[in-house]
């Protein structure tokens, strides 16, 4: 019942945040742009009446037409530029949260022996070291490496291996420290507990008691920080889109923005593209959740 109840108290703040996102992407955004002393002056007034009937005949029209509207592109529609951007995309963010989860948790089991040596320099200072620098310039750095010193890589490649397996490493390299830090303090968190006294006594080896029992009780704690995991993977996603141009889901929602130094928003603005991509990328984030829900229930040994 209990995880019932959590799954749809996820569900329903997950709708609850795709509507208010929605309701931000159909804010009208027209100007007025008015010639005072030879500057452009822009002036905007915010009027509730007009936009909610213009909720009213975007949604009326989408109903209508079997459509939110057609992309910058002539005949295509806002779904298949969307959704066709967003296929592109979870191959690199499933590859990305398994590979960030798994080589996390090796990292974290690492950090945790090391500390126990005079080597443990190796391990928890250098996933301090990856943490104190800001992601997206982690993301720089590393792209910056590739391109200009391992020539051998089609790093602009978009197709072939490299148009997933580079973007799904690159975007993975935060989230492998984020998940190690959190394995190694939950597994310090739990020495000295009795069962880990037990298994020791009973002649477990060490490899044996941190795998069998420290990793498995900790793994309900790892779990829990999977959508933060995400979070990670597709703020990074728009770093490497951008720079590779490639045609994924972060970097089609960017130009879909159509951000304009001067007018805030141009005049190739797609809410239907935007609505659909967030959508997407809402019920990505739900499943996620869902699935540290049911895993944490199943691991958690209370």
């Amino acid at each position: 019942m209990r995880l019932r109840t959590q799954m749809l108290k996820t569900t329903v703040t997950s709708l609850l945040a795709f509507m208010f996102i929605v309701l931000i992407v159909l804010v009208p955004r027209d100007l007025n742009l008015s010639l005072d002393s030879n500057l452009w002056v822009t002036n905007y007034s915010f009027d509730l009446g007009e936009y909610v009937t213009h909720i009213r005949d975007y949604f009326a029209a989408a109903i209508q037409n079997g459509t939110l509207g057609e992309s910058r592109y002539n005949g295509q529609s806002s779904e298949a530029a969307a959704f066709g951007a967003v296929g592109k995309s979870l191959l690199v963010i499933v590859s990305a949260l398994f590979i960030g989860f798994v080589f996390g948790i090796l990292k974290g089991v690492l950090d945790y022996k090391l500390s126990k040596t005079k080597f443990s320099a190796l391990g928890h200072w250098t996933t301090w070291l990856f943490q104190s620098i800001p992601d997206f310039f982690l993301m720089l750095i590393a792209q910056w490496v590739l391109i200009k010193h391992v020539p051998a890589i089609r790093y602009f490649a978009v197709d072939g291996w490299e148009a997933f397996v580079l973007p799904s490493l690159l975007v993975s390299i935060y989230p492998i420290f984020f998940i190690a830090r959190i394995t190694s303090a939950s597994l310090l968190a739990q020495e000295g507990k009795m069962y880990i006294l037990l298994a020791k006594a009973k002649g477990l080896s060490d490899r044996k008691v941190v795998y069998k029992h420290m990793l498995r009780n900790g793994i309900a704690t790892i779990l829990t920080h999977l959508p933060g995991l995400l979070v990670f993977i597709l703020s990074n996603l728009l770093v490497v889109e951008y720079y590779r141009n490639y045609p994924g889901a972060a970097w089609r929602l960017f130009l879909a923005l159509d951000f304009n130094t001067f007018s805030g928003t141009g005049g190739n603005y797609e809410p239907g593209v935007i609505i659909y991509i967030a959508f997407s990328f809402m019920v990505l984030f739900m499943i996620v959740q869902w699935i540290s829900h049911s895993a944490r229930k199943y691991f958690d040994p209370r």
